[in-house]
């Protein structure tokens, strides 16, 4: 779809300065000077003093009448004095002012509108049907009577860490702080963790172990007041400057454990289920987390739980064989954010459900003691012309049809919220009453997250996001043809198309599985995305490509070359002076008959050299998160990795 192209904005046109009046003249007599032979100097000197003067004041009464400022012809002109001039009447005594020159007046940043939709946007375009519950009951309109604003930016937390996939609601860092005034650009081992647990799969002889895509651990400087009241060990509980890191494993495991030393903080909880997609901590700094399952196991199918972190228990889940959904999967990979202003969850799942309900929480600091009662429980879900031609259940051995339901991590822009689902949608939608504002169509399962970005000096926002390798590709080959785009927020129109690059999908998925990095600071005009399983002209695999993009072309700055199947997400991170750096967590491959990796390489965010690389125990699908100058990652080989830069 041709990309509307958006109308410059209007520039207020500010007024021109007035000319300022020349200085007043002041004559004086030339001094005296010698009688040479054959000239007399002083006549010479009084002629030309005598010409000088008259074309001053031809030129002064020239200015004066044709000028902004000259006289009207009602003025009274009142002639020019051997000192001084006036216009208009004269004020005996006072000093003429000058002629004020006007202030220029900036040019106003154009506005940014809501966002509509146009040719091509339209939801009815994509034969969009929905239906809505709240409390259980069917709806056919809904308006929120407390309504949520994320407002214009992503300051989404005052929390001292990382708090939910990608940091904010603008999905757009993973990283806390910077790595220090400069850096030698060496990467260096400090702790690891082992986590042995495993949970069996359903209907398979397999297991969940390790930390999967997408992984992400978060980080979190508690108060020490806020410490005093939970359930941490001692040493831990009272330890100065304690910076938790807290994550969910695919052994259904959720792990506390120290940045400094990767030692626990308190013990760890076992649950029913595995863990795939990154948790969330409340915003708020409250001691909530936020975290949901992967997978169905032995204990049902699984759910969206919330727990609370001063003694670590289960305050509440949803979702579980919720008949309202219309596919029978059920899982919740995508990470939670939560509307401090409203106290509110708006949550999208991979049944097809989007939930959203207000927490009503309870937090009494000084006691440690915090409680939630969900209520408003409101549901939204939907079908399309593809996924509904594509199928009447969801049966589908061959892994080729197009799914229903989300397993991105939304953005949150004022009162809208940007998802994609499995089914190759782009959505746009008010939170406050579900209208989708507008669809665009990105061919394929999205898994990736989408990344929001604000450009006020032209009024404009954007989206940056990429697809799987899964129903678009070609039956014979198992090649998927995956593109990389650059969208209008405003109206879903595509700006610009990188590749697309050939991709296969051998046993699990290939493509853009990762979340792309937004460049910042020194590296603000580029944006980096990974494509997993890349096949070359010749038809043979080129392992993963980590591509820096210009942002405002679509063009390649520059391509490293990763072997495997890389899945992580590069993380940006910068000095002190603003220099970026790409952490970047890359898959194990085979070597000579011999698996090798994964590895931790960080790269010169320009050029995209490699500065350093460091090797660790096991497949890497997760991404890391980074606070200061130290990265954590975890590997299916069962462990969590601290690793810093120097």
């Amino acid at each position: 779809m041709a990309r509307r192209t958006p109308q410059p904005p209007q520039r207020n046109m500010s007024p021109q300065r007035s000319p300022q009046r020349p200085p007043n003249y002041r004559g004086a007599p030339p001094p005296r000077r010698k009688k040479k032979q054959g000239f007399d100097v002083r006549f010479l000197a009084l002629v030309a003093s005598l010409l000088a003067v008259s074309v001053g004041l031809v030129l002064l009464v020239v200015f004066l009448l044709s000028g902004p400022n000259g006289p009207k012809p009602d003025d009274g002109f009142l002639g020019i004095g051997s000192d001084t001039h006036q216009v208009g009447t004269p004020n005996p005594g006072q000093p003429d002012e000058p002629t004020p020159i006007p202030t220029l007046e900036p040019t106003p940043t154009p506005a940014i509108p809501n966002p509509y939709a146009v040719d091509g946007t339209r939801p009815s375009d994509f034969g969009l049907q929905t239906a809505m519950q709240l409390n259980g009951q069917s709806i056919s309109s809904y308006q929120r009577t407390n309504p949520i604003d994320f407002g214009e930016t992503n300051h989404y937390t005052d929390v001292d860490g990382i708090v939910t996939f990608r940091g904010n609601n603008f999905r757009d860092t993973a990283a806390y702080g910077t790595v220090g005034q400069s850096i030698e650009g060496k990467l260096n081992i400090v702790w690891k963790t082992d986590m042995p647990e495993r949970i069996a799969r359903v209907n398979s002889d397999r297991s969940w172990f390790g930390i999967g895509w997408t992984g992400q651990p978060l980080f979190i400087r508690w108060d020490k007041d806020v410490r005093a009241k939970m359930n941490m060990h001692e040493s831990k509980r009272n330890e100065d400057d304690l910076v938790e890191v807290i994550f969910g494993t695919e052994g259904a495991a959720i792990y506390f454990l120290d940045l400094k030393d990767g030692k626990p903080t308190r013990d760890k909880i076992i649950e029913r289920w595995t863990f795939k997609g990154a948790g969330a901590i409340d915003p708020r700094g409250y001691p909530l987390f936020y975290l949901g399952a992967g997978d169905q196991s032995k204990a049902g199918r699984g759910q969206n739980l919330i727990y609370s972190l001063t003694d670590t228990k289960l305050l509440y889940e949803y979702g579980q064989d919720d008949p309202f959904r219309d596919r029978s999967w059920v899982a919740y990979d995508p990470s939670t954010i939560v509307h401090a202003g409203t106290d509110s969850v708006t949550y999208a799942s991979e049944t097809n459900i989007i939930y959203q309900f207000t927490l009503n929480t309870r937090y009494d600091r000084e006691a440690g003691t915090v409680s939630i009662a969900p209520s408003d429980i409101f549901k939204w879900k939907y079908t399309t012309d593809r996924s509904r031609a594509a199928y009447k259940d969801d049966k589908d051995p061959d892994n080729t049809k197009p799914y229903l339901g989300f397993e991105s991590s939304p953005v949150f822009w004022r009162e809208y919220m940007y998802v994609a689902d499995n089914c190759g949608n782009l959505f746009c939608i008010n939170i406050n009453t579900f209208e989708t504002i507008w669809m665009s169509d990105v061919l394929d399962d999205t898994n990736c997250s989408p990344v929001f970005e604000l450009d006020p000096a032209n009024g404009r926002a954007y989206i940056y996001i990429g697809t799987s390798a899964r129903f678009t590709r070609n039956p014979s080959t198992n090649v998927a043809q995956v593109p990389f785009w650059k969208i209008d927020a405003i109206t879903g129109e595509k700006i610009w198309t990188a590749g697309p690059i050939p991709c296969s999908r051998p046993a699990d998925s290939g493509g853009i599985q990762d979340t792309a990095a937004l460049g910042k600071h020194q590296l603000s005009d580029l944006v980096f995305v990974t494509f997993a399983n890349v096949i070359g002209d010749r038809g043979s695999s080129e392992g993963s490509w980590l591509i820096a993009y210009d942002k405002a072309t679509g063009h390649e700055a520059w391509r490293q070359n990763f072997g495997g199947q890389c899945w992580s997400s590069p993380v940006d991170v910068y000095d002190d002076a603003g220099r970026g750096y790409i952490v970047y967590a890359s898959a194990s491959y085979t070597k000579d008959g011999e698996p090798v990796g994964g590895f931790v390489t960080l790269l010169d965010g320009r050029t995209g050299a490699k500065l350093d690389v460091v090797e660790i125990k096991g497949h890497v699908e997760a991404s890391p998160a980074v606070y200061g100058n130290m990265i954590v990652v975890g590997t299916r080989g069962q462990v969590m990795y601290g690793i810093s830069i120097s």
